[in-house]
């Protein structure tokens, strides 16, 4: 598509004022055909900011609902305007798919597959569900032979619920998840790919928009103040993972998982998406507060989209699970990483020191701590 230079895609946004502890409501002007973007005070009518080139700022990331860092300035898209805008970006659909209970070693390629295919990952966690769960997520083969063994199978372990958007996602994941059975699957499709066989076809998908709001509430919904289905981590003899807002959006969130989990060492036994508030960030990053001078920078990257919590373990016990998994991520400075660790995480995924793809815990007394603050007060926050 040829842009004119005048084009524009016109989002309203909210962002927080620390200084006048008050939300101020912004809006925010896209330009495709430079990459640029412009930032206006609409009730004193005045620019935030001048439109300036942002080559970070990707279309992709241009929904409602998302947090965007334009120049240190965290904006909350609450909407869009006009029509065409609203045509283009806000034409998507949700869907829920379920990663069924599948060798840990595939989950990164199995999600890595998903995001390849233009999904948008907004929701996901690890979970064990239950017979009721199963049997509504399965209605539609009530009366099936194959119903039972279906049930057992999928309850019998640990299960990736994921909630995906994009335009025409239900049909979309129907077409690339592939036929039931993996052998008759069409080439390129998700089961034709990772699947067994009819009962071990790698993944679950949602037929219809109903069900799969049923079964996002379901899932990742809750009940009586507690979650319908409680998270996996055990905040025992752990440590804590956090795949940052840029290594999602660009991507590597499969990458980064199939690295941890075909280590010789580590497995991941719980993970679940987050999204962190600026205070939320600080309050995690607390201990390097007037150590490292991006500390700032490091906060508002950390909440500028959504972080996806992992709590690892040793597969060792005799080990230090902090210690070792450091290493597994290499050190703070992935340019450093290249030259001394170039298998490490950062190595592989980092950018800067600022955007360096996850952080790990650096103290072996903090392992358990930091985990709990994502899985037990962040996810009770967000309640």
């Amino acid at each position: 598509m040829v842009y004119d230079y005048f084009d524009k895609y016109t989002f309203l946004c909210e962002m927080y004022d620390d200084g006048a502890d008050v939300m101020v409501e912004l809006v925010l002007n896209f330009f495709p055909y430079d990459n640029s973007c412009q930032v206006i005070d609409s009730r004193k009518g005045k620019n935030l900011l001048r439109r300036v080139h942002a080559p970070y700022l990707k279309p992709a990331m241009l929904q409602i609902g998302n947090i965007v860092n334009v120049f240190s300035k965290l904006l909350l898209i609450k909407d869009c305007a006009p029509a065409t805008t609203r045509i283009l970006f806000n034409n998507n659909e949700t869907t829920f798919a379920m990663i069924k209970p599948v060798p840990p070693s595939e989950h990164g390629k199995i999600l890595t597959f998903i995001t390849k295919k233009g999904f948008r990952i907004v929701n996901m966690k690890n979970a064990r569900i239950d017979k009721d769960f199963a049997l509504k997520l399965y209605k539609d083969l009530s009366g099936s032979s194959a119903l039972p063994v279906i049930i057992d199978y999928v309850t019998g372990g640990d299960v990736i619920g994921l909630e995906l958007v994009r335009s025409d996602a239900i049909q979309e994941w129907k077409r690339v998840l592939g036929t039931m059975d993996p052998s008759t699957a069409a080439p390129g499709t998700l089961r034709r790919l990772y699947g067994e066989n009819t009962l071990r076809n790698v993944a679950h998908g949602t037929i219809s928009s109903k069900l799969a709001r049923e079964a996002i509430n379901a899932f990742f919904g809750e009940e009586n103040g507690k979650p319908r289905i409680p998270l996996r981590a055990t905040l025992k003899d752990c440590t804590c993972c956090v795949i940052k807002p840029h290594a999602v959006v660009d991507g590597n969130l499969g990458n980064i998982i199939e690295h941890i989990a075909t280590s010789e060492l580590f497995y991941v036994s719980a993970m679940a998406m987050f999204s962190l508030s600026i205070p939320n960030a600080k309050e995690f990053y607390e201990i390097y507060y007037g150590i490292l001078p991006a500390f700032e920078a490091m906060c508002i990257q950390l909440a500028e989209g959504k972080c996806i919590a992992l709590e690892v373990k040793c597969k060792d016990p005799s080990l230090n699970v902090v210690c070792e998994f450091r290493k597994l991520c290499g050190p703070r400075d992935p340019d450093l990483c290249r030259q001394l660790y170039p298998n490490s995480i950062r190595a592989l995924y980092g950018k800067t020191l600022v955007q360096n793809a996850v952080h790990c815990t650096d103290l072996p007394e903090d392992g358990e701590m930091e985990v709990e603050y994502f899985f037990k007060l962040v996810a009770n926050e967000s309640r």
